[in-house]
């Protein structure tokens, strides 16, 4: 199995699609059915299931994948490394950004004070499992009982509130329950993003159904509606509120026990660029602080 056919196979497999995998690679199709041919009969399975001409990638060909992606990663951390030896590490970091998005500002201003020579360029775009990331770090979450993906270290845990307007009725209340909010009016992230889809397992959890009458894909927005009174919403304890979060109180919920993990990933293997390397030394401590600060008022 040469590195050449590892590339072109993980283009198709991340396309499902021979002709705009050849257009791609620069190459003729019939060369690159010829390959991913070869490495069937090579390892003697179908890598794809076909039906005419669509073809999607099977159980064989995921498991590849996820190999090749591990050895084109190793290369590319080998020609990282030496590069980096040679002329110096570039100064750019690529930071895919799906959670804690309101704390991002004042992360990026602290780290430019001891690192000014290093810009970022930010994503927030949702990749698919088949889809090659196009980003040097991730900051994402997953519910407390699942488990990191590789390349992860943990940044902060942080229980799931109850995030009301300042005033509202429940704050008065010795104990919030799920009954007491059945009938409130809830707002929320937009569902395909990682925290909406983390509330929404919670809820399905205890067969609790949110009445919700606004989503956003800005949690900034989102605690401005809070803060107006258009709805009640769950939010992190520690890094769910801008840094301006007068006008909403938090509150504990004595039958929604929930940890959401806020993490960073990494895309690379063995050897870290040191700018990204010193960019994730200085995410752990930096959120570090915020938990030793301890969950905002309550």
């Amino acid at each position: 199995m040469e590195i050449f056919q590892l590339i072109q196979f993980q283009a198709v497999a991340e396309l499902e699609h021979m002709t705009r995998a050849a257009e791609r690679l620069n190459l003729a199709q019939p060369a690159l059915s010829r390959t991913i041919q070869n490495l069937e009969n090579e390892l003697e399975a179908p890598l794809f299931d076909r039906s005419g001409r669509r073809m999607r990638l099977n159980e064989n060909g995921r498991i590849l994948l996820r190999y090749s992606r591990q050895i084109l990663s190793s290369i590319q951390d080998a020609k990282n490394e030496i590069t980096a030896r040679k002329a110096g590490a570039e100064t750019r970091i690529r930071l895919c950004v799906h959670s804690a998005t309101a704390l991002l500002p004042q992360l990026l201003v602290d780290f430019r004070h001891a690192r000014p020579d290093i810009r970022f360029e930010i994503v927030q775009r949702i990749f698919q499992d088949t889809e090659q990331p196009e980003y040097d770090m991730l900051i994402d979450s997953i519910v407390g009982d699942e488990v990191l993906p590789r390349s992860s270290c943990l940044l902060i845990q942080e229980e799931v509130l109850l995030a009301v307007q300042s005033g509202h009725p429940l704050t008065g209340k010795d104990g919030i329950s799920l009954s007491d909010i059945r009938e409130e009016p809830f707002v929320s992230l937009r569902r395909d993003r990682p925290w909406a889809r983390i509330i929404q397992k919670a809820c399905n959890e205890v067969n609790f159904t949110p009445s919700i009458v606004a989503e956003s894909d800005n949690p900034i927005t989102l605690c401005d509606f809070v803060r107006c009174g258009l709805g009640v919403c769950f939010l992190p304890s520690r890094t769910g509120l801008p840094p301006a979060g007068e006008g909403i109180t938090l509150l504990r919920l004595k039958d929604f026990a929930y940890t959401r993990h806020l993490y960073l990933h990494w895309c690379y293997n063995a050897f870290l660029p040191p700018h990204v390397d010193a960019f994730r030394q200085f995410a752990l401590a930096w959120f570090a602080q915020i938990e030793d600060r301890g969950p905002v008022r309550t």
